[in-house]
């Protein structure tokens, strides 16, 4: 693949992965399951697309994060790499920390009634350095993955940087010839997912902490090294790409499976909690995943791949947003969820002022200044010389 052209299609998957994250956020606050603020009211079928959406979001974009440092590496040295990283990541997430995430946290005090003060009283505990939830008011919340992708892209650097080197050269030749020849390898990843579902999902829950979030950690490092994998390997891209039918075909038999029987507001099948319903799930999630990958990636290349000034604003604009979207909707629902209306209602206006207000702030507060730029993640804007100008 030729890393000096700008995939479109890539950008495109990644603004839309991000968006979603909008519309599944929202949709936690009608759901039955742990969030920090609730609706008075959930709706079981909201449970069916939520799930369906939790199996694959964060592998796509994981996945396209890795492919996204294979890029990265393709036009820096591992000093430079390391220093865009840091400000790309390591930056955002302890600004975050200190100012974007702590809203949050008073949100769901209040709610609860663990807090009774203003605002300003509450901020003041977040520099006590103590994390939640244990009566603390520092956390990562939704930027658990950021710092996942920081840490994923320095611990695999020498990998990485082997792989994009002339020593590697023989090995991804003949992985590449291999693929070629025998496209259905490329669903071979889901050895490895299974063996780190069934070996770890049982003894570590993901908790999104980074130590001692061993199944998580290991599931998605799975996806991110792959993205760089397909990338950084001759015509696995077009093996892909060529499979998107047959991917799409093996990822509905789960899907169906699961929606009808596991996801859906019907009759269970078997216990949640026996050996048997696990092996099943385990063996249709694995399945399922890198198949609808794999579909995604495939026909997004022949659909998406569409540059755009649409995309450009989109695709500049999105990590900022990801950044400010769910402190935004939580204060926003800390209201709405409040009022005698219908679910529906209330979902639609939650995500309609979450993509609003934060695209406002980004217009208005970020877009415009270096120094907001710098603290959201972006390329800084490159002065220009007024005394040169005719």
């Amino acid at each position: 693949m030729d890393l000096k052209e700008r995939r479109s299609d890539i950008d495109w998957l990644r603004v839309i992965a991000f968006y979603i994250l909008i519309f599944y956020h929202t949709g936690m606050l009608f759901v039955p399951w742990d969030f920090h603020i609730k609706n008075n009211t959930t709706a079981e079928w909201f449970e069916t697309w939520m799930a369906f959406l939790s199996q694959w979001r964060l592998p796509l974009l994981f996945l396209i994060s890795g492919v996204g440092v294979c890029y990265a590496l393709g036009k820096r040295s591992a000093g430079e790499f390391i220093k865009e990283r840091s400000r790309r990541l390591l930056i955002p997430l302890i600004f975050g920390m200190l100012v974007i995430i702590p809203p949050q946290i008073y949100v769901e005090r209040i709610t609860k009634g663990q807090f009774s003060g203003n605002y300003f009283e509450f901020w003041k505990t977040v520099f006590n350095f103590t994390p939640y939830p244990n009566g603390g008011s520092l956390s990562w919340h939704h930027l658990w993955f950021v710092l996942y992708i920081f840490v994923f892209s320095m611990i695999l650097l020498p990998l990485f940087l082997y792989l994009r080197s002339t020593k590697s050269l023989n090995f991804r030749t003949r992985l590449s010839g291999l693929v070629k020849k025998r496209p259905h390898l490329i669903y071979s990843v889901t050895v490895p997912l299974l063996m780190i579902y069934f070996g770890l999902s049982p003894l570590f829950p993901t908790t999104r902490a980074l130590w001692g979030d061993w199944y998580n950690l290991s599931f998605s490092v799975i996806f991110f090294i792959s993205g760089f994998l397909i990338t950084s390997i001759d015509g696995v891209w077009d093996v892909i790409t060529e499979k998107r039918k047959t991917s799409l075909i093996i990822a509905l038999v789960p899907i169906t499976f699961l929606i009808l029987f596991v996801w859906g507001p019907t009759f269970e099948i078997m216990d949640e909690n026996s050996i048997q319903f696990m092996l099943l799930y385990g063996f249709l999630k694995c399945l399922l995943i890198p198949a609808f990958i794999y579909a995604i990636l495939g026909y997004g290349k022949i659909y998406l791949n569409k540059p755009g000034k649409i995309l450009s604003y989109a695709n500049e604009s999105v990590y900022p947003l990801y950044i400010l979207h769910q402190t935004v909707e939580l204060i926003i629902a800390y209201f709405i969820i409040k009022l005698n209306w219908a679910l529906m209602p209330k979902f639609i206006l939650v995500v309609i002022c979450t993509f609003g207000i934060s695209l406002a702030i980004y217009e208005l507060f970020i877009r415009r200044f270096n120094m907001m730029r710098l603290l959201f993640g972006m390329k800084l804007r490159r002065k220009t010389n007024a005394g040169n100008k005719r």
